[in-house]
């Protein structure tokens, strides 16, 4: 079914694309015809157009950088004009930052930056312009901020803000406009917060939270329309800041008792920034801050769990609430944890779907936007554990397909979307946990090679494109947990060489 965006309309009619999706409960059709007309329309429109696509089951290993089943153990991949990074461990160097484009089988170590087996350990791995920055321990100079270009020569320290071996481990890596914020901790001012525009010179000291070598714990640093917004943990208070990075001012848009748990900063549309505050009682409420005067405001407390994955989606937010406490606290005791969503304001803050009805709740999970729509893995009580989508409205919230009949479900998770198409892992009989592609319409959803064969698991994650590849991690029984790259081409040059 790879190559199914060019068939004609009459095809789709009589293979049951087009009329009553799978998983109709209580009467209901999963899709309405001119729903289902509208998205067939524009596949082919799509597949007129040359647009990209998956081309097939077809993956294959990136390079087999530590020969044997224990794998590199590569971190999370990170796209940068067309290529790929991540921290892998070749059993020789230890962990350093290698990269690869795709046009090879294989990867290549950008650079040593820590000759020896230890390795330079680089994580928080960020993008800003057609640079990477990360951060990296030498061995000389302790953990400090690096960017590299893709080459050995262009892959240098930033700053040295800590000299010596204990280096200002900088955290918390977010680029807002066209600077890096991250918090370090210099010896001199404690951690605070500081800013760079790559080069040494351009790295400076952005606000001082608390004076002196003392320090507050910064935390959840989040891009918001040009701001950076964070949390503040003191002795005697919690605080959302917000930091204009034009200007360099900074005020408080919310200040909690020290006993506050304070997380979850989320923005969405043009002016609204969400949050979960914990006033000490182990339940969440949703707060917002909204519009040019940022007034903020709660919105809906919900009980049992913490509210999760909060995901926006146009000027909204949607996440998981109501679901059973960790330790037994009763949730939503009529719907259980479901999917809600936000618009900022008390009206618009409600349930979209009960889709199990009573307390156990379909407990969605893996939200993920692609082409206005949410994508998600839910359980209705019926098909397990499948993957399901949402307009934002009841009767749009739909099952999207039932890859495991069966109330055991395929476990659908590492959710990931690229170019109007959702990337995924899931669980089958016989095939184990390996990696699927739909795009999007009910019923569309195809497997992608079994990288680990007889029901072996081959955990696919971490999908990003780059390129004209698809790049994730998984696991090869033979070669172990290497990075795998699948074609992403327009049809008409999927299977050339």
């Amino acid at each position: 079914m790879a190559a199914w965006r060019g068939v004609p309309v009459l095809v789709l009619l009589l293979s049951g694309v087009i009329g009553v999706g799978c998983g109709a409960a209580d009467g209901e059709a999963e899709v309405e015809w001119g729903e289902a007309s509208a998205a067939v329309d524009e596949v082919v429109d799509v597949a007129a157009s040359g647009a990209p696509q998956p081309c097939g089951p077809s993956a294959r290993p990136v390079g087999d950088l530590r020969p044997g089943a224990e794998g590199s153990a590569p971190e999370a991949l990170v796209e940068v004009d067309g290529r790929v990074f991540y921290g892998a461990d070749d059993g020789v160097t230890g962990s350093e930052l290698w990269v690869t484009d795709g046009s090879s089988t294989d990867s290549r170590r950008v650079k040593d930056l820590r000759p020896g087996p230890y390795g330079s350990t680089p994580r928080f791995l960020t993008r800003m312009g057609g640079r990477l920055f990360f951060v990296a321990d030498d061995g000389v100079k302790g953990p400090e901020l690096w960017r590299s270009d893709g080459t050995e020569a262009g892959t240098v320290l930033v700053a040295d803000l800590r000299p010596g071996a204990q280096g200002s481990a900088p955290d918390g890596l977010k680029v807002v406009g066209a600077r890096l914020y991250f918090t370090a901790d210099d010896g001199v001012h404690g951690r605070e917060l500081w800013s760079t525009d790559g080069t040494a010179k351009g790295t400076q000291l952005t606000q001082e939270f608390a004076p002196g070598p003392a320090s507050l714990v910064l935390d959840d640093l989040t891009e918001w329309n040009g701001r950076l917004a964070l949390v503040a943990y003191g002795d005697d208070s919690v605080t959302l800041w917000v930091h204009e990075a034009r200007t360099g001012a900074s005020r408080v848009l919310f200040r909690g008792p020290a006993w506050t748990v304070l997380f979850a900063l989320t923005p969405a549309g043009s002016d609204r920034l969400f949050f979960l505050v914990d006033p000490g009682l182990g339940e969440a409420d949703l707060w917002v801050t909204r519009g040019p005067s940022l007034t903020t405001v709660p919105l809906v407390h919900v009980p049992g769990d913490y509210p999760s994955e909060l995901t926006p989606l146009g000027n909204s937010v949607y996440f998981m609430a109501g679901a059973e406490g960790f330790f037994g606290e009763p949730g939503d005791l009529l719907h259980g944890g479901e999917l809600w969503k936000s618009d900022g304001t008390l009206m618009g803050t409600r349930l979209v779907k009960d889709v199990r009805k009573g307390p156990l709740g379909s407990r969605p999970s893996g939200l993920t936007v692609m082409d206005g729509r949410l994508y998600f893995a839910a359980d209705d009580g019926v098909h397990g554990r499948e993957p399901w989508s949402t307009d934002g409205t009841a009767q749009g919230t739909v099952l999207v397909q039932d890859l495991e009949p069966g109330p055991a479900g395929s476990t659908p998770m590492a959710f990931a979307a690229a170019d109007g198409w959702l990337f995924f892992s899931a669980t089958t009989a016989g095939r184990g946990r390996e990696g699927w592609y739909s795009n999007g319409a009910p019923g569309h959803v195809d497997p992608m090679r079994d990288i680990a064969p007889a029901g072996l698991h081959a955990n696919p994650r971490g999908f990003v494109r780059a390129g004209g590849h698809v790049f994730f991690l998984a696991t090869d029984p033979v070669q172990g947990e290497e990075p795998w790259a699948l074609p992403f081409l327009p049809a008409t040059r999927c299977g050339r060489p």
